[in-house]
Parts: C-alpha cells; structure tokens; sequence
C-alpha cells in the first residue's frame, strides 16, 4: 500500500510539474511573437537608416514611436501643432524605401479621384495608418515633410494592396488645412 501510495504521490508531482519544466525550456508563442516584433521592429530602422544614408539626409528627427521626419517646408509658426482629432487635409506621394524599389511611388493623393486631389482624415481616429498619426502630431499647416514609417505602424506584417507585410515606407506629406 505504502510503495502504491509513493508512486502515485511521484506520479502526480511529476505530472504537476511538467508544464513548469517544459515552459523553461521554451517560449510562450506570446513571448515569441513580441521577439518577432522587436526584431521587425530593428530591421526597419535599419531599413530607414540605410535609405538616410543612400540620399545623404543628415537633418532629420526621430519620434519615440520609431517614426523619422524630414522637414522639407516648415509652417508659419504661428500655426499650432496638430491635435488628436482635428481634420487633417493633405497632399501626399507613399514610396517604398528599400534598396530594391527605392522610390516607387505606390501611391499618391493626386490620384485618389477627390476634386482637390488631396486626402483628408481625423487625426487618431483609424483613417489613416498609425505613422500618419504620430507624424502629424508633430506637423502644422505649412509643414512638409519626409515622413518615413516603420512597418508596425504603416500595414504591419499583412501589408495592403501592393505593399507588402513588413514594409518600412516614406510619404512625401503636406498639410494644406487643419480644422
């Protein structure tokens, strides 16, 4: 009875631990997925870095969020910053970045068949990609800048239409009115 009993007290301990001793031997697929997002996450900077260096773009600014601006027109500064949720009315060119298609234009808000020709968006309220966000933020009337987005904040590891999954991008941005 004593020898069934021990056997069946190992048997259960060895069961109870099991998860604990194979967990530390792998990861979560959660802890996984976070190395795979800092690792994307470092290849698109380094992405954004190289296209800096290939056009010789010393003057730029890198926000916390991993976006880089490059003033090309600065505003009246009498224009305040853009706010989270103001319409935003802009004229745009998207181009990809990297070595193989530096400069393809993907997009542009001349041919998105508005009579203006431009895009408008309420700022942080998903009409248009997160890096646009984060940009504007930073932008006023006036401005135009080189806005160079990392992938996770453009379309992710799913991308859109002819942009492909992990694809860093710049967009050629002008803010033609704020209201």
């Amino acid at each position: 009875m004593k020898k069934t009993s021990l056997i069946l007290s190992l048997l259960a301990f060895a069961l109870a631990a099991s998860p604990a001793l194979t967990s530390c031997k792998s990861d979560t697929i959660y802890e996984q997925q976070a190395k795979l997002v800092e690792a994307q996450k470092k290849t698109d900077d380094a992405t954004i870095q190289a296209y800096l260096s290939r056009h010789t773009i010393t003057n730029y600014t890198r926000l916390e969020s991993g976006v880089y601006l490059v003033p090309v027109t600065d505003g009246p500064a009498s224009n305040p910053l853009i706010k989270a949720g103001q319409k935003v009315t802009t004229n745009y060119v998207g181009k990809f970045i990297d070595e193989t298609n530096d400069g393809v234009v993907f997009d542009a808000s001349s041919s998105n068949r508005t009579a203006c020709g431009c895009f408008s968006f309420y700022n942080g309220s998903n009409g248009a990609i997160e890096g646009w966000t984060k940009a504007t933020l930073q932008m006023r009337k006036g401005d135009r800048k080189l806005v160079l987005i990392p992938s996770y904040l453009a379309y992710g590891t799913s991308g859109y239409g002819t942009i492909s999954g992990n694809t860093p991008l710049l967009f050629d941005l002008e803010i033609l009115n704020v209201e």
